[in-house]
């Protein structure tokens, strides 16, 4: 494999609680099942699912799911980067030159590069050059399917839809309280039915609203040393 780009010291801000462990699919079983046997085409001397795509609307876990297959990729020993496009401005397009020597390459929200034509030359060489050398996976996320994405260059487009395109689901209620109660255990909180039940009717339906109400819980529970009781939640939460 030929040397790794230097830019693996680049703040790729992974989040450890994303996990495959932590994912509650839905009907999202499809596309959890294909990112987590990515790894095992390796053992061949062909990749063939080399380039993955992603899509559904924001806060239904694209992003969740390239943390925890970039998580699973540095089990395995193999080389990961990942990059979200929301970011774009603190980095050049150039920090993708080279990036086709990784195992795993993971970019998110590539309509983001919508305007961006430097940006966009630079996906499309590198979908090329990983589609080369075949010894790489490449997963892209995006908020429509690849001819529906506003993307100026139509062969950025064209390459995206070579590859094996899932779209993500929401969850219904069972899901994501069961979403609410995985996700405070990996936190170390003990979250009952009974508390996720209270939020997902009394507060925003939607993950990241579910889980932004987890991030306050948890740190004040933490700092009031109280469990996660519905009467701690309606007072913190003022429900």
């Amino acid at each position: 494999m030929g040397q790794v780009n230097s830019q693996l010291s680049l703040p790729i801000g992974l989040k450890d609680t994303e996990s495959f462990a932590s994912f509650i699919p839905g009907q999202n079983l499809q596309a959890c099942n294909h990112l987590r046997e990515l790894f095992s085409q390796f053992e061949n001397k062909k990749v063939n699912n080399w380039l993955t795509y992603l899509f559904s609307d924001s806060g239904l876990g694209k992003s969740h799911l390239l943390y925890a297959t970039c998580q699973q990729a540095e089990i395995a020993g193999e080389s990961c980067i990942y990059l979200s496009f929301n970011e774009k401005q603190h980095m050049s397009p150039d920090v993708l030159i080279g990036l086709e020597h990784y195992r795993l390459i993971c970019l998110d929200d590539i309509e983001k590069l919508q305007g961006e034509s430097a940006w966009q030359i630079a996906v499309f060489d590198l979908i090329n050059r990983v589609n080369e050398l075949n010894s790489s996976c490449l997963v892209i996320t995006g908020n429509q399917p690849p001819k529906q994405l506003t993307l100026e260059l139509p062969d950025l487009i064209s390459r995206l839809s070579w590859g094996t395109n899932f779209q993500l689901y929401s969850l219904n209620d069972e899901q994501r309280k069961q979403a609410l109660i995985v996700k405070a255990q990996h936190r170390g909180l003990n979250m009952s039915k009974d508390v996720a039940n209270y939020l997902v009717t009394h507060w925003q339906r939607d993950m990241p609203a579910l889980i932004a109400s987890l991030d306050i819980l948890d740190e004040q529970s933490l700092q009031q040393q109280r469990k996660l009781s519905i009467p701690f939640v309606k007072s913190i939460l003022e429900l």
